[in-house]
């Protein structure tokens, strides 16, 4: 029984921290996305009103507004502002499992245990596709701060940590997770 609650637990919480990830890349990338429009929306506008704006050529001029429109149109396709809604509220529905757990941490009951796991299934149910190797960078972060010996950690590759938020970037190397 303790075996099973430990592995449970050990499930959600990385859960929590994997959606937290990614609600964090997705703010991030809207951020970054409405800084640039800003930006280069007010440039847009300076260079064609401005006297330095005159001896420009006219596709130098364009480059902002157009570098802006290709943001912005790319972040409304994405949805990042929902999509970063959306691992919000999966982290909150992971977390509200944890402390499910966490009240019945003394006398795990085999009944808690069986109903923990459906309710993670029905919300890993209406998960998108976990990107794996984001999955195991959260595995091997989960295992440092639960003081895990690190011979414990799955070896993650620079270019896999790079692209982790992105694409699964040679998953077949994983080993372990």
């Amino acid at each position: 029984m303790h075996k099973d609650y430990h592995d449970l637990l050990f499930g959600v919480r990385r859960s929590v921290r994997y959606h937290s990830r990614r609600r964090g890349f997705f703010e991030a990338v809207h951020a970054v996305v409405v800084f640039v429009a800003l930006l280069f929306g007010s440039a847009t506008l300076a260079t064609f009103g401005a006297a330095f704006g005159e001896t420009l050529p006219l596709w130098v001029k364009l480059i902002p507004a157009a570098l802006t429109t290709v943001l912005s149109a790319a972040d409304l396709v994405i949805g990042c502002m929902r999509r970063a809604w959306q691992h919000a509220e999966l982290a909150r529905q992971f977390i509200e499992l944890e402390r499910t757990l966490e009240r019945n941490r003394a006398a795990p009951t085999a009944a808690l245990i069986t109903e923990t796991r459906d309710r993670r299934l029905a919300i890993e149910v209406t998960e998108p596709p976990v990107l794996r190797i984001l999955d195991t960078l959260c595995h091997n972060e989960l295992l440092r701060a639960m003081g895990y010996p690190s011979e414990q950690q799955v070896p993650v590759g620079f270019w896999q940590r790079l692209f982790a938020q992105f694409f699964d970037f040679q998953q077949h190397r994983l080993h372990g997770a």
